[in-house]
């Protein structure tokens, strides 16, 4: 096994698979019963914590991922993306006997629909990191909490240590496809998180209501230090001890949603981890949203920090 490196800015255990992007679809919903036509398809790398992970690396930080991917095209297809982004893979395991996941992606006109395969994302991708790995690094970032039935277990104790060792914690929880959302394992885990990055329906699901204050008070009490709330084109709401902090989203033409979520993960962190202030750590979140939606596939819009930066200070419009 390669040797895992130290030093590291952010370690992001969880999920490694691609999606399969079914692009220009000419309705606005799916109907059962009938064939709808597409324009174009595209397999690219998925899932939220790789994502997010990619982006950071473009974004100047130094990532790591620890993920369980099939010996299988699709697992090889993931691996080599992560390690042409610069990301060490040192904690990204072949697993014999399943395959690597897999999301179709159908981004409708009003919304967008997902079709996930587990496979691989099923197994628990935390075996490997142990507190001399997580000495190596100053955050540890988990998406897709609910897809992710292996590593829920572990989770708690997982984040726990982080934060013993003075690792920040960052969690997106994602759809529970299930329906039940806070459940035992969540609340366990959310004890120990520093930061949660729900969408406004995740956020209505978490906090059983709509009103943004009343919500993140009761996401608060279970032991978060900081809820940011993302709103899409209408900006993003961060609230800890401190009170709420709030930031105007930037209009998009919107091609795919795929990642937007994942991609202001990334730019939040970025620029926390490089000690901008909130106000700032929001609109660069913002940004990163913005230019991921203009584009197909969740990394297919952030192309580094500089480009950020641009849209930024020609205040949301400058070329995607």
């Amino acid at each position: 096994m390669i040797p895992f490196a130290t030093g590291l800015d952010v370690l992001a255990v969880g999920e490694l698979n691609p999606d399969f992007i079914l692009a220009g679809i000419r309705v606005h919903a799916p109907e059962l019963g009938t064939e709808q036509e597409f324009e174009r398809y595209r397999l690219t790398l998925g899932s939220s914590t790789a994502i997010t992970c990619v982006l950071l690396q473009r974004l100047g930080l130094r990532t790591a991922m620890a993920a369980c991917i099939g010996d299988d095209e699709h697992g090889r297809f993931c691996r080599d993306a992560l390690r042409v982004e610069g990301v060490d893979t040192s904690l990204v395991e072949t697993r014999s006997g399943v395959t690597t996941g897999l999301t179709i992606c159908l981004p409708y006109p009003d919304d967008r629909l997902l079709l996930t395969c587990k496979g691989a994302m099923a197994l628990d991708p935390s075996t490997a990191v142990t507190a001399s790995v997580l000495r190596g690094v100053r955050h540890l970032h988990v998406g897709s909490f609910f897809l992710q039935s292996g590593l829920r277990p572990r989770l708690p104790q997982l984040f726990a240590q982080a934060r013993a060792l003075g690792v920040t914690t960052s969690l997106d929880t994602g759809w529970d496809s299930d329906g039940h959302w806070l459940t035992d394992d969540l609340q366990k885990t959310l004890a120990h998180t520093n930061i949660v990055f729900p969408n406004e329906q995740e956020f209505q699901q978490l906090s059983g209501g709509t009103d943004v204050a009343r919500g993140i008070a009761k996401l608060r009490n279970l032991g978060v230090g900081t809820v940011v709330l993302k709103r899409g084109p209408a900006g993003a709401v961060h609230g800890d001890a401190d009170g709420l902090v709030a930031a105007a989203g930037y209009g998009a033409t919107a091609i795919d949603t795929t990642g937007a979520g994942d991609s202001f993960n990334a730019g939040y962190l970025a620029a926390m981890l490089t000690g901008a202030a909130i106000a700032e750590r929001l609109s660069f979140g913002n940004a990163c949203g913005a230019l991921t939606v203009a584009a197909i596939g969740g990394t297919g819009g952030v192309t580094g920090a500089a480009q950020v930066r641009a849209f930024l200070s020609a205040g949301g419009g400058a070329d995607r």
